[in-house]
């Protein structure tokens, strides 16, 4: 597992070369410019500790960030309370339902999938239980029974706010149709179960602090962070498009009304209208989207750079960037 430092010092190496391409000809200069990228919480120390890091490096221009889970994120911009030049969701659909269209006034039109993750249950190296998670990592007993056992302190993202929340759903409802045990998807009690959701970057906490004794997170996430780790097969993680019909069978609907479908894990970037520097943003982009090395150090998986929306809104300088067309 490679070092979060190689990996940043990798990707500063790999990119600082082209600095110069990042920005258009006859802008200002670099340090004039700044970004503000409001982001998916899972990826916090990805974007603090390298991608924004890197970038900063490789083009001179500032990085500000913030993370929220997706959802959250894309209500913040919505309701005019977070204006941020570029924005990072954990699942395309967060941009359809709550940014784009005439109903969210056009505030996003387009996006661009980069990065692909899985789901997987890590577990903190010194609970009591860690004997056991070691045996399930090594397939000697199955996740759900460790899970089972009493005492264990598991916890979860939230349903309301969080893709990975509402993913968790969908992990545990696959898994008792493929286990054919009717009785995983109750591990988890309520979809809002207090003793079990937290937001994104508290559970974490919690769980690397011993606090808690494991739970639900994306795979790079844990890569990052250092964690051991359960994976699930790849019918139940979320992580396989071949499996995607399967995913599909689970649905959650929240308290507001609104129904998320389970497919596979796809990371996306866009350019909001409320941008506030374009050239920053326009830089920031073509970078991540020019960064597979850097990514995959994470642990995420690479994929096509599908473009969802209208393809005529993205900047001129990043459209070949796309390389074909996102469907759900």
């Amino acid at each position: 597992m490679k070092r979060i430092l190689t990996s940043v010092s990798l990707g500063v190496s790999l990119f600082a070369g082209f600095a110069a391409s990042l920005l258009p000809a006859g802008a200002d200069p670099p340090r004039s410019h700044s970004v503000s990228v409001l982001y998916a919480g899972s990826l916090a120390t990805v974007m603090e500790n390298g991608v924004g890091p890197a970038f900063s490096k490789a083009t001179g221009i500032a990085y500000r960030g913030e993370a929220h889970g997706s959802v959250g994120a894309a209500r913040l911009i919505h309701d005019r309370l977070r204006s941020p030049d570029v924005f990072i969701s954990a699942d395309p659909a967060v941009n359809e339902s709550v940014l784009m269209g005439s109903k969210n006034g056009n505030l996003v039109t387009w996006f661009v999938t980069f990065a692909a993750s899985q789901l997987v249950l890590a577990y903190h190296p010194k609970s009591s239980f860690a004997a056991d998670f070691a045996a399930a990592a090594a397939g000697k007993t199955p996740w759900y029974e460790v899970l089972e056992k009493p005492g264990v302190r598991f916890g979860r993202g939230d349903p309301t706010i969080d893709p990975k929340g509402y993913r968790t759903l969908f992990l545990f409802e696959l898994a008792g149709k493929h286990y054919r045990r009717p009785k995983i998807p109750r591990l988890l009690g309520d979809p809002l179960n207090p003793a079990q959701v937290l937001p994104e970057v508290s559970l974490l906490a919690r769980v690397e602090s011993g606090q808690f004794d494991a739970g639900i997170f994306y795979k790079h996430e844990i890569v990052a962070r250092k964690l051991p780790y359960v994976s699930f097969p790849p019918e139940i993680n979320l992580g396989d498009p071949r499996f995607a019909d399967f995913y599909a069978q689970a649905t959650y609907k929240n308290p507001n009304g609104e129904r998320a479908g389970g497919a596979p894990i796809l990371f996306t970037i866009t350019i909001p209208k409320t941008v506030q520097d374009q050239t920053a943003a326009n830089a920031f982009v073509r970078f991540l989207l020019s960064s597979p090395g850097l990514l995959k150090g994470f642990g995420f998986g690479i994929v096509e750079h599908r473009v969802g929306g209208d393809r005529a809104q993205i900047p001129a300088d990043l459209r070949r960037l796309g390389s074909g067309t996102y469907k759900p």
